[in-house]
């Protein structure tokens, strides 16, 4: 446990003094140990030893300085009003004139003007000094505000706001947390609860710091999913993160147990170029890869990859290969309903097409087990087929995954540069799934490639022709997008050439006794007649996938799970039922409000029992728009019901 010591002058306001140590405590509690100490009772020439010094009189400083060993250690205090003083101060009359008293006309200075820098204006406030009491200046005025200290304000006061003491500022907290290096995860928590019981000016601090954190423990959490060793160093092999499995590598607890010279010979360090040279640690091979970030021209610090070296082997000779392969025909798709039996017969004439496709489906349906089917029957099949999530990858590695890179083209890039996909993928197929969730940036990227087949990879100038089929698969409407401008036009047409919509199994129920032959094996003939029908009647909201899980269930527990069997007040709707609710709810609000959008509507049908999620609302309306029963218009207006939509609900 780190210790910290908190510098006073004296103890004379011992409430403020245990007030700030507590406020460190709750941050910090079970990391740091805080020691107040008092200048005024310290032996001459006495030395402090601690992790850090938190000093919060800037009087003091000098005497500080003689006192630690290490003055980086040092950082000054700074305090902001409680948030629950702001609704104290907002009920203040406007234009009246306030009295701030504080311990000290400098602090009470201080807590003016963080008032006024958080937008207080409605009030003048007048920072107290005692030595002009006698004045006469201050006998006008009838209201003060103090940070619990009452006892000095002056006594003609008629009207006392107490706002309670200030608070350790965020600041503080946040170069505590950097000096002692306790970024982890509850201390990160509770500074984010101070954040929101302070009032401070520097807003836009607050929200980088959050902001910040959700992109690291986002990266970490991809980081530590990884099969390989991470670590990363500044310029003098000094480690600044390693993932779980480098921890483990080297053995140690947390990051700056790891000294990377003590593992790596020194000629294997220093090295300019390394891909992939074996390395032993801890008495184990890995494979080794080092990359220089450079910031500029300067090289900032480095990324290491580790990996078991059989594995890498036996990767580098085929596993990217293997990986490159559709495993599903027609003949894997299950099915005993008309729609999906059409819908099989369109996609087997388009497979000997080289066009596009755009598959649509809520999730669950098996639009890449439609996608493999396509390419399997196709004349690409003997190429390879490669998947993508498009919502899976940022922009900038979604671009450097497709089209590749040159050496040195960003940072962490290898130093021999990469073929994307759409290279590797030659005189084959691609599936960009979750293509309505790619930025319009890349739109752009992407409609070129599509249209010219020729791609530039990343940080290169040459064109590289490529020939390739594209499939495209969605949850979304992207037709919808479209209208509303989140996604290209142009873009939308090309893609959309031959276009696949895998109906939901909620109106193919025939298809649920082949699926549950499928995924039941044996165990189908214990399913009962009651079972069956109640399966029927459920709406499989999570479609094949649902009720892929639910036999798995069943397959161990012997029963399906409760919750396909909740009555009808609590199990989802039937479609049918949803539409016509969907209607008759943008027909009042048509009449009293000329429309409603998708969050009211959402809203008021929870309010009447009717869980609706956002991508099945999509569809509903989508559909009652197609059927003349409904207008859409941008906005807040929303959905509105035409004159045929009316017609319809009277007759229902």
């Amino acid at each position: 446990m780190k210790n910290a010591i908190i510098l006073y002058q004296n103890d004379e306001n011992r409430e403020v003094i245990d007030f700030l140590k507590k406020s460190f405590e709750e941050v910090f509690d079970q990391y740091i140990t805080f020691t107040n100490v008092f200048l005024n009772r310290l032996e001459p020439r006495a030395v402090l030893a601690a992790d850090a010094y938190l000093v919060w009189e800037n009087g003091i400083l000098q005497e500080v300085k003689d006192l630690v060993d290490d003055f980086s250690k040092v950082i000054m205090v700074t305090r902001s009003p409680a948030r629950e003083s702001l609704n104290l101060i907002s009920s203040i009359p406007a234009g009246t004139s306030v009295l701030l008293v504080n311990d000290s006309y400098e602090t009470a200075l201080d807590t003016v003007y963080a008032f006024y820098e958080i937008g207080v204006s409605h009030i003048n406030l007048i920072p107290y000094d005692s030595a002009l009491t006698r004045t006469g200046i201050y006998d006008q005025i009838t209201v003060a505000v103090t940070p619990s200290e009452p006892h000095l304000v002056p006594p003609h006061i008629k009207q006392i706001i107490d706002i309670g003491y200030r608070k350790v500022g965020f600041d503080t907290m946040f170069k505590l947390m950097q000096l002692l290096d306790l970024d982890v995860g509850i201390i990160n928590r509770n500074l984010q609860r101070h954040i929101c019981s302070v009032v401070e000016s520097n807003e836009g601090f607050h929200s980088n710091y959050i902001y910040g954190y959700l992109k690291s423990e986002m990266l970490s959490r991809v980081v530590d999913a990884s099969e390989n060793g991470m670590l990363l160093t500044d310029s003098a092999y000094q480690p600044v993160y390693a993932n779980r499995l480098a921890l483990k590598i080297f053995q140690a607890d947390n990051k700056n147990q790891i000294h990377i010279a003590d593992h790596i010979p020194a000629e294997t360090l220093d090295a300019q170029d390394h891909s992939e040279e074996p390395v032993m640690i801890g008495g184990e091979t890995y494979g080794y890869e080092k990359n220089p970030i450079r910031l500029m021209d300067d090289v900032a610090g480095y990324y290491f990859i580790l990996q078991d070296y059989a594995k890498a082997r036996a990767q580098s000779r085929g596993a990217r290969q293997a990986g490159f392969t559709a495993k599903y025909t027609f003949k894997d798709i299950l099915c005993q309903s008309p729609e999906m039996s059409q819908l099989i017969d369109t996609a087997r004439q388009i497979a000997a097409a080289d066009d596009t496709v755009m598959i649509y489906g809520e999730s669950g349906t098996g639009k890449e087990l439609l996608a493999q089917s396509i390419h399997n029957a196709s004349p690409r099949r003997k190429a390879p087929f490669i998947a993508i999530n498009c919502a899976a990858l940022p922009d900038s590695l979604l671009e450097s995954e497709l089209f590749g890179y040159e050496p040195g083209s960003f940072t962490g890039a290898s130093s021999r540069g990469r073929k994307g996909l759409f290279e590797l993928s030659m005189h084959g197929t691609v599936l960009l799934d979750e293509i309505g969730e790619i930025s319009p940036k890349f739109q752009a990227s992407f409609l070129r490639a599509l249209q010219e087949r020729q791609i530039i990879r990343v940080g290169g100038k040459e064109l590289i022709d490529i020939d390739v089929r594209f499939i495209t698969a969605t949850n979304r409407d992207l037709r919808q997008q479209v209208q509303n401008g989140a996604f290209r036009s142009d873009l939308f047409f090309r893609l959309n050439v031959f276009p696949l919509s895998i109906p939901p199994l909620r109106r193919r129920k025939a298809d649920i006794e082949a699926l549950l032959k499928n995924f039941l094996q044996e165990d189908y003939r214990s399913v009962t007649p009651g079972e069956f029908a109640l399966l029927d009647r459920y709406a499989w909201p999570g479609n094949v996938r649902e009720l892929e899980n639910a036999c798995t269930f069943y397959r161990t527990m012997h029963k399906f799970p409760d919750y396909l069997f909740n009555d009808a007040k609590t199990a989802p709707p039937r479609a049918e039922d949803s539409h016509i609710e969907v209607l008759r709810l943008i027909g009042e609000n048509t009449r009293l409000s000329h429309g409603i959008g998708r969050t009211n509507l959402i809203y008021q049908l929870r309010n009447r029992n009717r869980h609706i999620s956002d991508h099945q609302l999509r569809l509903i309306l989508e559909e009652l728009r197609q059927q003349g029963l409904i207008t859409i218009r941008p906005g807040r207006c929303g959905a509105q019901i035409t004159e045929r939509g009316s017609t319809l609900l009277q007759g229902s």
